[in-house]
């Protein structure tokens, strides 16, 4: 007997007189939608397609909820809403906050991912004090009012005299202005010394190290001289735990995962939990330096990392509920920050347009200077097409106006972009024209896109476990968190 047709579905109407400016995706049995200041609702198709039509009953309930969100043109507080988006788009007002300073490219590890491309050793790869002067005329002349200034590498810390030299004369240039700044200092740890720590932390320079799961595991992946590095790690993470246990400053700690990462989220999430760490940050392999050379040892499809992260994310929020720990995940919180509040939580990769040249600048331990810290990682393997300029030679107002942060300011617009432009997680993404650029040789994203594929998987899950209520009240609890860690940029 031959099948029976299927009940064709109506097609929804839109009245663009009637209907608010919205995205929109089936999710399940219901539809998502949002709009440009970031509110959501799901919706059954019933009053999805009542509130396209403009037919919504303006005494019920959804009426009033999705008008207050500025889903129906009929009612909406455009003075509200444009405060809403320019609050959430703070960033666009200010001038760069995150200034890198690389102060060498030496490294005493062998990371499987090193995405900095660091040497082992070498003449002339150390920043000197004369550039560290330049970068700290650079950083004091960005008219943003707060700044943070954040010493990387190859691993800074072999750098000493630089970074005790620029920290000292960062507070000695507070005195005589009204500029907020913040110092932090991202590390592998092996290099510390007693005197060091107290230094600063009598500066109140945050410090953030790499830490990718049990031993074994991170010492596979960050491979140091003369065996493995985990043991330095904790040893000196507990020091300085201990130090600033009655602080905001205590340490943080850096994971990315590998295909060695994968079946093993239960290890690298206990781990950070019997550290007593504030955090944790799931980051996935950027194709830049090392990794890219490595990627079929080490990396993964989009999909295999979904599927870890998710894992690992269900355990986290399990051990929250169940109060076994008190974990925040940071790039849940990045979006859920997005999603749930009207305040951004600025992070560079993750907004429109991205951070490059107009709220990071990453300086190069020669004196170059680049749109973003990944633009800095592409010149390390000889691609220069992110460079803003010279310290020996232009001074700030000359690299901000630099055409190359026109370019990729521009090519980081998600408006522009085929993709973004109608995605429903168009809110609260970004786009990266490095990682473009890295992967196609052209600034704009196309598909499939590794990056993409990623960070539509985390929204899909967050928005499913966004309808449970107890889920929903952890995550609000982590939108509101002033938890951070140094080196992600937020």
């Amino acid at each position: 007997m031959p099948k029976m047709p299927r009940k064709q579905k109506k097609e929804i109407e839109f009245n663009p007189q009637r209907t608010g400016f919205l995205r929109f995706k089936r999710s399940g049995d219901e539809y998502l939608v949002t709009n440009d200041i970031g509110e959501y609702a799901f919706l059954t198709e019933k009053v999805f397609s009542k509130l396209a039509a403009g037919t919504l009953d303006k005494k019920s309930a959804e009426y009033k909820d999705l008008s207050r969100k500025g889903f129906v043109r009929d009612y909406m507080d455009f003075a509200g809403l444009a405060d809403r988006w320019h609050e959430k788009n703070h960033f666009l007002f200010s001038g760069p906050a995150l200034h890198i300073a690389v102060l060498t490219r030496r490294c005493n590890h062998d990371c499987v991912y090193c995405h900095a491309s660091s040497k082992k050793g070498g003449r002339g790869l150390d920043m000197t004090k004369e550039t560290a002067l330049k970068v700290l005329d650079s950083v004091f002349a960005s008219p943003a009012p707060s700044v943070t200034i954040e010493f990387q590498g190859g691993e800074p810390l072999l750098n000493w005299p630089v970074l005790e030299f620029m920290v000292k004369e960062a507070a000695e240039r507070l005195k005589t202005t009204d500029k907020k700044v913040g110092l932090s200092l991202v590390t592998n740890l092996s290099a510390m010394t007693a005197e060091r720590l107290d230094f600063l932390l009598k500066h109140n320079v945050a410090i953030c190290t790499s830490l990718d799961g049990p031993a074994d595991l991170h010492n596979k992946n960050r491979v140091a001289t003369g065996g493995g590095s985990h043991a330095e790690v904790l040893k000196w993470w507990k020091i300085i735990k201990k130090r600033t246990a009655r602080s905001k400053n205590g340490p943080d700690a850096l994971l990315t995962v590998t295909k060695q990462s994968l079946g093993r989220h239960k290890d690298i999430v206990d781990e950070y939990v019997r550290i007593g760490a504030r955090s944790i940050f799931l980051r996935f392999l950027n194709p830049f330096g090392a990794a890219k050379k490595a990627w079929g040892r080490i990396g993964y499809t989009a999909r295999e990392y979904i599927e870890f992260y998710t894992k690992a994310l269900d355990y986290v929020i399990d051990l929250n509920l169940k109060k076994k720990a008190s974990l925040v995940e940071h790039t849940a919180r990045i979006f859920l920050r997005k999603i749930l509040t009207d305040t951004d939580p600025n992070f560079m990769d993750l907004r429109s347009p991205c951070g490059a040249g107009i709220g990071q600048i990453a300086y190069d331990y020669d004196g170059r200077v680049f749109t973003c810290d990944e633009g800095r990682m592409l010149a390390a393997e000889g691609t220069d097409a992110f460079c803003m300029g010279d310290l020996k030679k232009e001074a700030y107002a000359d690299l901000a106006a630099s055409p190359t942060v026109k370019c990729v300011v521009t090519a980081s617009v998600t408006d522009i972009q085929t993709l973004c432009s109608s995605c429903v997680y168009k809110p609260y993404c970004g786009v990266c024209p490095v990682f473009n650029y890295s992967e196609h040789n052209d600034l704009y994203m196309h598909h499939p896109n590794f990056r993409c594929e990623i960070y539509t998987g985390v929204m899909d899950y967050l928005f499913a476990r966004l309808r449970e209520p107890k889920v929903k009240k952890l995550f609000e609890s982590w939108a509101g968190s002033s938890a951070g860690v140094a080196g992600i940029h937020v």
